[in-house]
C-alpha cells in the first residue's frame, strides 16, 4: 500500500497509543476510568474495529457492574480481592481497545519503520519484531490445532457441554492436554524462529535496513495529535480535578 493511502503516520499512532495507555492506567477515579474506556472505544471505532469494540465495551460494562456491587457489599477479604481483580480487568480492556486500534492503523512493518525512524536501538527493535509477530502466529497455530482436534472428533462442539454437563471436567482436562501443551511447545519454537528471522533480515546488523515507505507527518497526524492531547487533558481533569 502506498504511503499516501495510509491514514496516519505510524509514529503518530504509536505515540498516541502509548500516551493514552499511560493516561488510562493512571485513571483511578470511576469517572476517569469510564472516560478512558469511552476514549478507547472511540479509537477502536475510528480504526474500523467495531466488533471487538462492542465485545470489549460490553465486557467493561459487566466488570464495572460487578465492581460496583462488590464495593457496596462491605470490606471483607473476598470483596477486596474482587474489586482488585475487576480494577485490573478494566485496565486490560482499555489497553486492549487501544492495542486493537493501533493494529488497525499500522501494520507490523509500519511499526518497525516507525521505531527505526525514531532511532530505537537494536535491543528494542528485535524484541518488538518478535513480540509483534508472535501473537498472530500463535493465534493461527491455535486455530489450526483446534480444527485438527475437531476433525478427529477429539474436541467437542459448542453444545456438547450443555448436553453432557457431567463430562465438563473431563473435557477441560483433555483440552488442556491436547491444546495447551502443544501450544506451549510451539511457543518456544516460534520465538526462536522469529528471533532468527529478525537477525536474517538485518535487524541485528550495524547498518539500518532500508525503509520501503518514507514516513512523513500530515494534516491527519496533526488532528490525531490534537485529539490525543485533548483526551489526556480530559482524563487528567477527571482524575485530579475537583470532585
Amino acid at each position: 500500500m502506498e504511503r499516501s493511502c495510509r491514514r496516519v503516520d505510524p509514529r503518530t499512532a504509536l505515540l498516541a497509543t502509548c500516551l493514552l495507555g499511560i493516561a488510562a492506567v493512571l485513571s483511578n477515579r470511576p469517572e476517569a476510568a469510564h472516560a478512558a474506556c469511552a476514549i478507547g472505544a472511540l479509537c477502536a471505532l475510528a480504526a474500523g474495529a467495531w466488533r471487538p469494540c462492542i465485545a470489549l465495551s460490553a465486557a467493561y460494562g459487566l466488570i464495572a457492574a460487578v465492581m460496583a456491587l462488590a464495593e457496596g457489599a462491605g470490606n471483607t477479604t473476598l470483596v477486596i480481592a474482587v474489586v482488585m481483580l475487576s480494577y485490573m480487568a478494566q485496565k486490560f480492556v482499555v489497553l486492549s481497545l487501544l492495542g486493537i486500534s493501533l493494529s488497525k492503523l499500522a501494520s507490523m512493518q509500519d511499526l518497525l519503520a516507525a521505531l527505526q525512524a525514531m532511532g530505537a536501538p537494536q535491543a528494542v527493535l528485535i524484541p518488538c519484531m518478535v513480540v509483534l509477530r508472535f501473537f498472530p502466529t500463535i493465534r493461527r497455530d491455535a486455530s489450526h490445532l483446534m480444527e485438527s482436534l475437531k476433525t478427529r472428533r477429539v474436541l467437542a462442539g459448542r453444545g456438547y457441554a450443555l448436553r453432557h454437563p457431567a463430562l465438563v471436567c473431563e473435557l477441560l482436562a483433555l483440552t488442556c492436554e491436547l491444546l495447551v501443551v502443544p501450544l506451549l511447545m510451539r511457543s518456544v519454537r516460534v520465538s526462536d524462529e522469529l528471533a532468527a528471522s529478525a537477525l536474517v533480515r538485518g535487524l541485528g546488523g550495524e547498518i539500518r535496513p532500508t525503509m520501503l515507505h518514507s514516513l512523513s507527518f500530515g494534516v491527519k497526524d496533526a488532528v490525531v495529535t490534537a485529539l490525543t492531547l485533548a483526551s489526556i487533558g480530559v482524563l487528567a481533569w477527571l482524575q485530579f480535578g475537583p470532585r
